[in-house]
């Protein structure tokens, strides 16, 4: 299978906090022709990922909102080039969580945005049977993690190990310690 960039499969985004305003942000987004608005907290945390669609005829901060929409899904953005492996983990992460879109992070900064049919389009079909290698498989590592401490639970694929190798630390709250693997 010929490698699949996440780069190329990212939209283009702008970057927003928490508390502005809808209309400042559907602004942001059309001054840029960005696809997506990335609503991030004041210490730069994804909290949600809109389309410009999503954005219509809503009133206030995208955050009083965002709980009403699919949970954001972090991916690692280094090394830029997926694996069939971490292509199918990624597909198969977005199916159980419902997201709509995967925000590319580097270095704690969001830098794109992946719509789940981007995804889908880049999943060879003949990879589908690489999932249910690494299913049950207790010798092949998880991709995913997910802090179970965070409220709702959020997935990640860091796709990066933790400190001392171990698995990576939860990026919502860093007092959450280590995320559990997602078997």
């Amino acid at each position: 299978m010929k490698p699949v960039l996440l780069s190329a499969l990212a939209g283009s985004h702008v970057v927003v906090r928490d508390d502005v305003d809808v209309v400042e942000a559907s602004a942001a987004s059309a001054r840029a022709e960005a696809d997506h608005v990335v609503v991030v907290t004041a210490e730069g945390r994804p909290v949600a990922v809109f389309d410009a669609a999503d954005l219509a005829g809503l009133s206030g901060p995208p955050a009083g909102f965002a709980e009403g929409f699919p949970p954001v899904v972090l991916v690692g953005g280094e090394p830029d080039e997926l694996g069939v492996e971490e292509l199918v983990e990624l597909a198969d992460l977005v199916a159980r969580t419902g997201a709509r879109h995967v925000v590319v992070e580097r270095d704690g900064v969001p830098v794109g945005v992946v719509p789940r049919a981007s995804i889908a389009a880049a999943l060879p079909l003949d990879a589908v049977d690489v999932a249910g290698v690494r299913a049950g498989n207790p010798d092949l590592p998880s991709l995913t993690f997910i802090c179970t401490k965070c409220s709702p639970p959020r997935p990640q694929m860091p796709r990066v190990p933790g400190p001392d190798g171990g698995p990576p630390l939860c990026r919502v709250d860093f007092f959450h310690g280590p995320m559990d693997p997602v078997v």
